[in-house]
């Protein structure tokens, strides 16, 4: 009992010493301390003064580099804890012995289980290696690991937990696949799930509030980067223009995909919903902009389904009942995989297993709800309004096309597609994304500064981000043209 207190002083003070070291050589917009013992806003109010401001850009690189020096940090603390926890354990196996002071544990499990415990705490890194060669040399432990369990041989020592693994940028010899999605259909999520399996960097055709959330690759589209690009092109356009080789079209049900994007647009936040006073007072901006987003999600998804370049379709709702399933098949399609073997089968099994909650493999807590519970905010005569011009076509497509045939708890039992993913021939080598035509016209397009003015929900005075720039005189010409109100909704 006295050497258990006095190892979890030792440690307590060790975790306090570290704490401030790190404090005073780091300076990341959303650092938090992983016991939560102090909130987000203090830590933010903490380094207010060495901080950029909320609007100012930064290269993915320092992103990258702040978001792997926080995952190391992270990694510190976790096996400084496991040590306390392993220590209370082996302490208990002594005060629960026979009455001999016998442990029933055999010499050469103690023998492995100490050699495994030394060959971990062994991996140490040079002093001058960068982040980024740690994160290289890390991808070839894995290697190595998978070679020899495929000897049938042990691993010496543990990995690490996946999510404090690190993230590399990583160059392909062709141009990118897209993960195209109309706005709110999951493709943060993917995007994750994606990192996690492969440690690689996706990236964006947009500088959008994702990279608070770990998503650090936004506006990196080059194929000397990433692999994987992100785009909502042709629902809007991104910057800049880029070639794309194939695509994952990631759909999710129009009804559910359209009142989160709402949600999105009126609070300007991935994961708040507006409460019923103000939905009741913006009734009819509600069925206005339903009726116009419908013309954009089915014009969006005839876009990518008339293109000639490999198609691999995914639909959110597979994906979140069957996650493993559903990145095998796009692990494969993006890498161009001909035979998984046993390496990717591995790292998505454990990725999804460590992580147990399909909410807490995306970078953030997503708004509360199900497959069809947002059908409720629309009456019948919506739905009626909403069938525009190749609607019933276009969710036939997507295998959507009973949907409405069968009452909203069956939505959650929807079939899922054969093999959990649908691949579509070719005869293109590549499109260029973000050029041509936008589904959203002039007349889909809505004013949600107006609009919230009018609610009530901003003042005449802005708070915005964008606002606040205009008033330092930083406005930003390089936005996509945000109207005020819409901090960081263009994501």
């Amino acid at each position: 009992e006295v050497t258990r207190n006095e190892n979890n002083e030792k440690v307590k003070n060790e975790d306090a010493a570290l704490c401030k070291e790190v404090e005073k050589s780091m300076v990341v917009s959303d650092f938090a301390y992983p016991d939560e013992t102090r909130g987000e806003e203090e830590d933010r109010e903490k380094f207010h003064d060495v901080l950029p401001p909320l609007f100012a850009r930064v290269d993915a690189d320092t992103l990258l580099a702040r978001l792997n020096t926080r995952r190391l940090y992270k990694r510190l603390v976790h096996y400084r804890r496991e040590d306390q926890r392993k220590l209370a354990e082996h302490l208990a196996k002594y005060a629960n012995t026979d009455g001999n002071g016998i442990v029933e544990e055999s010499i050469v499990d103690m023998f492995e289980g100490d050699l495994k415990n030394e060959e971990t705490a062994n991996r140490i890194y040079p002093k001058d290696m960068s982040i980024s060669q740690m994160a290289e040399k890390e991808w070839d432990d894995l290697m190595d690991v998978a070679s020899l369990r495929n000897q049938g041989m042990k691993v010496p020592y543990d990995p690490f937990p996946t999510q404090y693994e690190l993230l590399l940028f990583s160059a392909t010899q062709r141009a990118v696949a897209a993960l195209a999605s109309y706005p709110r259909s999951g493709n943060s999520l993917m995007r994750t799930m994606y990192e996690h399996t492969s440690l690689r960097v996706t990236g964006s055709d947009m500088q959008g509030g994702l990279a608070k959330h770990d998503l650090v690759g936004e506006m990196s589209v080059g194929c000397d980067k990433v692999q994987f690009v992100k785009t909502h092109f042709p629902e809007r356009r991104g910057t800049p223009q880029f070639r794309c080789c194939r695509a994952v079209l990631l759909v999710r049900n129009p009804f559910d995909a359209i009142e989160s994007f709402y949600n999105l647009m009126m609070t300007g936040t991935h994961t708040q919903n507006i409460s019923q006073e103000i939905r009741d007072k913006a009734t009819k901006y509600w069925e206005e902009f339903a009726v116009k987003e419908i013309r954009v999600w089915t014009n969006f998804h005839k876009y990518w389904l008339e293109q000639q370049i490999p198609i691999l379709l995914v639909r959110y709702e597979d994906l979140i009942r069957e996650p493993a399933k559903v990145m095998s098949r796009v692990v494969q399609f993006v890498l161009e995989i001909n035979d998984m073997g046993s390496f990717f089968g591995e790292r998505i099994d454990r990725c999804i297993k460590e992580q147990q909650e399909i909410e807490r493999l995306g970078s953030y807590k997503p708004r509360s709800g199900g497959i069809g519970k947002s059908l409720a905010k629309y009456s019948p005569e919506l739905i009626e309004k909403m069938k525009a011009e190749g609607f019933e076509e276009i969710l036939e497509a997507l295998h959507y096309g009973d949907l409405l045939n069968k009452p909203v708890e069956e939505w959650s039992k929807l079939p899922f597609l054969p093999e959990h993913a649908m691949e579509f021939e070719s005869s293109q080598d590549f499109i260029v994304v973000n050029q041509g035509n936008l589904s959203r016209t002039e007349k889909e397009s809505t004013k949600w500064g107006m609009v919230k003015k009018e609610l009530g929900i901003i003042g005449e005075q802005c708070n915005c981000a964008q606002c606040k720039a205009k008033c330092a005189g930083k406005d930003d010409k390089g936005e996509n043209n945000k109207e005020c109100g819409e901090e960081d909704s263009n994501e």
